[in-house]
């Protein structure tokens, strides 16, 4: 009974059903005896094939492939039968063999160096016209685990092709087998940076629905979030495709264990980039997290990654609010977009603008009237100001003590291209001013 709840759990498949199918198909797979003698493409080595047992424990077969290595030239040689049984146990054996025991990646290296590739055997099965879909999945996932986990048997060229195959409209593997598939490439330090660069891999890995998707397909997308949050070129991607949002929604909706402690395990990576928290405290992560805590769970240590994940952001949140962020950004005279110029900041510190007798507000207006000030710094502090006016009960008058109304205006009627954005942030400011004036005119 064990072992079956455990082949549950260790086996999904690609279409979300029920996990007891998987398991039965797994079971139907290793029950089939291949009589390798039988098949003509196996006939010349059907004596070395019927070394391996598909119901032996992995050391003893990682012994025995590394006893006879051309044991593994021999089943690589078998891919190209046309029978699929087969070729399903033998991608199965391997499959289970690699999840079972991770040391026995090392018979591939060893392989390699006796000139015996799965690179080709492998793409060809891939490449095959009406190759079945389960066949396809275990192909790439083989391929692809074998590639990230010894990266100096593999080109650069290798990766690109498999992913070229991968990524085609006609490709034999299921939405669930590409993403494992993509998800193995991307555990590579090597491969890392060119996975994720080919063209339509974000694509594929943003495209899950956080509300709908099956497990499955959540556990492999955050996974591959989590493996990209270690390169540094990528979480700038992240942040553009909005990737803090698609976490909380995936917080907000799945209540798989394993699901969940993986996204709190990717909000700790992201806590570590200034762009990636902002983004986090602005996208309500916190109260998501928190709900957590009120679940069942069956892990009751996960209880204790929520508070501890809950009280790292609740941090961070506290510590993006401080008016003393904003006073320092003032002084470096160059403001950039970000929480501390949210509405929520603003709501929560316009009053705090007051202090040094209105220091602050004093700095920002210094920033508007120099000719000196880069374009971003100018629709930002525009931004702001119109901010000020709305929010502090004197605003419009100490804005007018400031005399810098004028300046506004003007930057609204600028027609240099790269100041755009300045015209947008400006009219918006001016407007707030003068519907201000207006308000205190009815009164």
């Amino acid at each position: 009974m064990a072992e079956a709840a455990g082949l549950m759990e260790k086996y999904t498949v690609a279409d979300g059903s029920d996990l007891s199918k998987a398991a039965e198909t797994h079971q139907k797979i290793l029950a089939f005896k291949p009589e390798w003698e039988s098949y003509e493409a196996t006939k010349g080595c059907a004596h070395i094939l019927k070394l391996i047992e598909g119901d032996a424990p992995a050391i003893k077969n990682k012994a025995l492939i590394q006893s006879h290595i051309a044991v593994l030239g021999a089943c690589m040689n078998a891919m190209s039968m046309q029978d699929e049984k087969p070729v399903q146990w033998l991608l199965t054996f391997f499959y289970d063999l690699l999840r079972e025991d991770s040391t026995a990646y090392s018979i591939f290296e060893e392989a390699a160096k006796g000139q015996i590739t799965i690179y080709k055997p492998l793409m060809a099965l891939l490449g095959r016209q009406g190759v079945d879909s389960y066949s396809a999945d275990k192909a790439a996932w083989l391929l692809t685990a074998v590639m990230s986990h010894v990266p100096r048997c593999f080109s650069q060229a290798d990766v690109t092709g498999l992913l070229a195959l991968l990524l085609d409209s006609k490709s034999p593997c299921t939405e669930l087998g590409v993403l494992e598939a993509i998800t193995n490439l991307l555990k590579s330090d090597v491969f890392r940076s060119s996975v994720w660069t080919q063209p339509g891999v974000m694509d594929r890995i943003f495209s899950i629905d956080s509300k709908s998707a099956p497990s499955p397909y959540l556990y492999k997308c955050v996974f591959a979030i989590w493996m990209l949050s270690f390169d540094s070129e990528a979480t700038k991607v992240l942040k553009e495709r909005q990737v803090i949002k698609k976490i909380r929604d995936i917080v907000t909706c799945s209540r798989v264990e394993k699901v969940i402690r993986l996204c709190l395990t990717v909000l700790k990576n992201f806590l570590g980039n200034k762009g990636l928290c902002e983004d986090i405290v602005e996208e309500g992560i916190l109260e998501a997290v928190q709900v957590l805590e009120f679940e069942k769970w069956r892990d009751t240590e996960l209880y204790d990654d929520i508070r501890d994940m809950a009280t790292q952001i609740s941090s961070e949140v506290n510590e993006m609010s401080n008016f003393e962020r904003y006073e320092r950004e003032l002084q470096t005279g160059r403001l950039q977009w970000g929480f501390i110029h949210s509405s929520k900041f603003w709501a929560e510190n316009a009053l705090k603008f007051e202090s040094n007798d209105f220091r602050a507000l004093k700095v920002l207006a210094g920033l508007l009237l120099s000719l000196l000030t880069d374009s971003t710094t100018l629709a930002v502090a525009c931004h702001d100001l119109g901010e000020f006016v709305t929010l502090h009960p004197f605003g419009k008058k100490k804005v007018a003590q400031l005399q810098v109304k004028e300046r506004v205006m003007e930057l609204m009627g600028n027609t240099e291209a790269s100041h755009k954005e300045v015209r947008r942030e400006a009219l918006l400011c001016c407007q707030k001013i003068m519907l201000n004036k207006w308000q205190d005119m009815d009164k």
